[in-house]
């Protein structure tokens, strides 16, 4: 089976969750307009490189110039996304069969859908009376969720973020999804956004590649 439900048990706080202001977008189009003049022909990922260098030299501190990099690649992705989704789907717009599963017979709370895409799963979950928030870094995708929902009269916040920019919050969460996400780091997050007794679904790829960017390596997501 490629996926996993655990239960995730803390005792916190509870506390809001908000969406940062998105800083993604702007920093990408500052890359882009640098990229033009100090980079026009070199292969993305050494643009980015350079960039990262150009940044440090500015000033930036490490950690701030690694959190612009994610965010950066974060939202070039967004685009392809975004162009994706303006065109007649290609792909399953199901909900998924693992978080149907997981969620029938829970009672329905507040729920989490990172990386929502066009809505297939919050959607279904704001069917089945849940309260949703779901995020995505595709604005297209984030319209289409808030507009189906609007059509079907359910719940549905749907945020325009990065997962480095929404706030998972604390103890706040009866049911966070987690399927197929763009990135793994996520479900650094989870423990602590669940409340007790709260569900997390999860359905992703595996790449033994430790250095992959997407899925996880053989018993990471047991692991954690």
């Amino acid at each position: 089976m490629s996926a996993l439900v655990v239960a995730a048990l803390v005792c916190s706080q509870l506390t809001l969750a908000t969406a940062q202001t998105a800083e993604g977008p702007a920093l990408l189009a500052a890359f882009k307009v640098w990229q033009k003049t100090a980079a026009p022909s070199v292969e993305w990922s050494a643009a980015l490189e350079q960039y990262r260098a150009k940044l440090v030299r500015d000033g930036r501190a490490p950690a701030a110039v690694d959190r612009a990099i994610r965010l950066i690649t974060a939202y070039d992705e967004a685009e392809l996304y975004d162009a994706a989704y303006t065109k007649t789907p290609e792909f399953n717009t199901q909900p998924n069969q693992l978080l149907v599963e997981a969620a029938r017979g829970v009672r329905p709370g507040r729920a989490l859908d990172v990386g929502m895409g066009m809505g297939r799963n919050a959607l279904h979950l704001a069917r089945a009376g849940w309260d949703v928030t779901g995020f995505d870094v595709s604005s297209v995708g984030v319209r289409h969720a808030e507009a189906t929902a609007r059509t079907e009269k359910v719940r549905l916040k749907a945020l325009v973020a990065a997962d480095e920019e929404f706030d998972f919050g604390t103890a706040q969460w009866d049911l966070i999804a987690l399927i197929y996400t763009i990135e793994t780091r996520s479900i650094h997050s989870v423990r602590r956004a669940s409340r007790p007794g709260g569900v997390v679904v999860v359905e992703a790829g595996i790449n033994a590649d430790p250095k992959a960017a997407f899925g996880y390596a053989p018993g990471e997501l047991l692991a954690l």
